[in-house]
């Protein structure tokens, strides 16, 4: 059974056909090129974080009119104001990157409050030691609320809701024993009790807390007549530190890495 003689069609490409050509690494389209740039830039949380800052900014300046809102003096007063905010922000941050929540925070002040006051008036502990065990305890409590999250499966936002009202109520109820009026948020004043009044420092109250807390967080660095800043509040400083450790934990830290990797 031989082949000779059969005849096998070509598969040679006809004379009329030709090949397309390949497309070329960098022909692609200019304009879909800036289409993505542009949307590459509007995906990005940087652009929405500016650009609300910028709005809000625009809105009070618009509605402030020439009131001084960016004078000197102007831009101390409403940093001042954030800085507080901006402070709490540096924790929540760190906790929202992580993809969870803590909803204690405003009462974890309070508590904090509560205790450097304490040893400070009552047990007349140094200034700087009172606020080292109030870091020291507010630590221990966000490690229990990490605890409880983890242990038990639950969702930040349950757990510390929880520890919202167990603090709120620990914060009133020291101060009801210690002080001689309370000044909770969405509470009345309520007047101590007589009892716990003569059984405890014969009502003495809470009056020189502020005083004892001045020269760390209030007042204005700077400030000694015509200097180069006129009177830079010290909450500022502490804003701009706190920032500058929250970024470098971030960008150069191992935990910082753990913590993006997580949320």
């Amino acid at each position: 059974m031989g082949v000779a003689g059969k005849h096998f069609p070509s598969h040679a490409p006809e004379s009329g056909a030709q090949d397309t050509p390949a497309p070329q690494p960098g022909a692609s389209d200019e304009r879909v090129r800036r289409e993505s740039w542009f949307g590459h830039l509007l995906g990005r949380p940087e652009f929405a974080a500016i650009s609300g800052t910028v709005l809000v900014f625009a809105v009070f300046a618009i509605s402030a009119g020439g009131s001084g809102m960016f004078e000197l003096d102007g831009v101390m007063n409403w940093s001042q104001v954030a800085a507080y905010l901006g402070i709490l922000s540096v924790g929540a941050c760190l906790l929202m990157i992580a993809g969870e929540f803590d909803l204690s925070i405003g009462s974890m002040i309070g508590f904090a409050g509560m205790m450097v006051a304490i040893p400070t008036m009552y047990f007349h502990w140094p200034i700087a030691l009172s606020i080292l065990f109030a870091f020291v305890g507010c630590v221990a409590l966000g490690a229990l609320n990490g605890y409880l999250v983890m242990r038990t499966r639950l969702p930040s936002f349950i757990v510390t809701l929880a520890f919202l009202f167990i603090l709120r109520g620990l914060t009133l109820a020291l101060s009801i024993m210690f002080a001689d009026r309370t000044i909770v948020s969405g509470v009345g004043d309520v007047a101590k009790a007589d009892f716990v009044t003569n059984l405890l420092f014969h009502g003495t109250a809470f009056k020189g807390l502020f005083v004892a807390l001045a020269h760390i967080g209030i007042g204005k660095m700077l400030d000694n007549g015509q200097p180069l800043v006129p009177g830079v509040p010290k909450v500022i400083l502490w804003w701009l530190a706190l920032v500058a450790v929250g970024a470098f934990v971030l960008a150069r830290t191992r935990y910082g890495n753990w913590i993006l990797a997580v949320g």
